[in-house]
């Protein structure tokens, strides 16, 4: 019997295998957090990629505003900023000429406990950091218009500032390859028409025109992410700085610069953890967990399941671990399972995108490719009309889909295990 550990908010839910089956571990091998965080976030903003040290880009600027991740991101900028305060304090930039924005998309708003647990109650209690506002018409302006995206509105204060600084932790990600980098400008600080036009350009990212999925592969093209990329660079007054995160959510590794290559070093450095599992062969089970906070709500969750598809063979049950103590994370998520069929819903979206019908396409999708067992603090009248297989415990659900392809004949042989998604 070979007992296997998920990922479930802070903390972890196991489950045990039968003897007999190959388990593959395709998580990143182990990383530890640098002993001197901020002498190694200080070492890249002073020999950042691709441009001048930000001492000397901001210097003589009337205004700098620093981009942060929303909490639903999970970044130790209370650690990074610090690096960051004392180099525009070198270009002479004090706080009176310092903003701090919270990146939210159009996710809600994060509660003001959450935000000083972000950046640190001093940067709290001083700088008074600022949440975008995508759906407050007077606080955002439009910097230029795009063949792609039309009128394209970010945060004011961002918008207005002499430079702009965008932070973040490098992660994969489900749409755009990595995180980080230019997505913290746009669709990150953006009103909602621009998120929503450029979260457009995921639809053909993500469905292929059969209407099935094609995950973004690390080693992929990135089509959404070149063309946040593209809006970044036009803008043209940023800069980045990306965290390399360590097992324990603390900085492994930093790189600054352009947004272009020092993003694409930070995926390099990233990806390093995951060269092993990349040729991975298809699995006849995959078990997947997702830790705190992307388990917060189902939006965020789904995430988890998207990345755990990639390593699964046709038609092979996966075990998610999706907490969601916020539940669906969005009324208008719901609403998009009730929209029918699947290719009316993909018709649907064609017609009138919006990225939570996409979420929720996605999620009906990977339910009928798999027989999908989530265990979750979520009710099953709400998980059923997804095409979800609801347990409250995460043997039992395990145990339902073993049985379940020993009833059709199918055999479990290789077994894929992503225990923090």
């Amino acid at each position: 019997m070979t007992t296997v550990h998920l990922a479930w908010g802070q903390g972890t839910r196991t489950v045990d295998l039968p003897q007999g089956l190959e388990v593959v571990d395709v998580a990143p091998q182990p990383v530890q957090a640098s002993e001197q965080p901020l002498a190694t976030v200080a070492r890249a903003l002073d020999a950042p990629r691709g441009m001048a040290p930000l001492a000397e880009l901001a210097r003589g600027a009337r205004s700098v505003a620093i981009v942060v991740p929303d909490p639903t991101r999970p970044a130790p900028a209370s650690v990074y900023l610090l690096p960051v305060f004392s180099r525009l304090a070198r270009a002479g930039i004090g706080p009176d000429r310092l903003r701090v924005v919270v990146a939210r998309g159009i996710h809600a708003a994060a509660p003001r406990e959450e935000v000083a647990a972000l950046v640190g109650a001093d940067v709290m209690r001083t700088l008074k950091p600022i949440q975008s506002a995508p759906d407050t018409p007077e606080l955002n302006d439009t910097i230029f218009e795009d063949e792609r995206l039309g009128p394209v509105s970010i945060h004011r204060v961002v918008a207005a500032a002499d430079h702009v600084v965008l932070t973040g932790v490098v992660t994969r990600h489900h749409l755009a390859g990595h995180g980080g980098g230019a997505k913290s400008l746009v669709p990150g600080v953006a009103d909602r028409a621009t998120v929503l036009a450029a979260h457009r350009l995921t639809l053909d990212a993500l469905v292929k025109p059969d209407g099935s999925l094609r995950p973004a592969r690390p080693d992929g093209p990135q089509p959404f992410r070149d063309a946040l990329r593209g809006i970044a660079k036009r803008f043209g007054k940023v800069s980045m700085l990306g965290i390399v995160p360590a097992d324990d959510g603390g900085i492994a590794a930093a790189v600054a610069g352009d947004v272009v290559e020092a993003h694409d070093e930070a995926i390099r450095l990233y990806e390093a953890r995951y060269a092993h599992a990349h040729a991975a062969e298809p699995a006849d089970l995959v078990l997947v967990g997702t830790p705190a906070p992307r388990d917060g709500d189902l939006v965020q969750a789904h995430k988890s399941l998207l990345a755990a598809s990639v390593y699964a063979a046709p038609g092979a049950p996966i075990v998610w671990m999706a907490r969601a103590p916020r539940g669906a994370g969005h009324p208008e998520l719901l609403p998009w399972f009730e929209s029918g069929s699947l290719p009316r819903h993909l018709a649907a979206l064609r017609e009138q995108f919006h990225p939570y019908g996409l979420t929720a396409y996605s999620l009906r999708r990977l339910a009928k490719d798999h027989p999908v067992h989530v265990v979750s603090e979520m009710g099953r009248d709400l998980l059923r009309p997804m095409g979800l297989l609801a347990f409250g415990d995460p043997q039992k659900a395990l145990d339902h889909a073993l049985a379940e392809a020993q009833r059709v004949g199918r055999e479990v042989r290789r077994v894929a295990v992503l225990a923090r998604g």
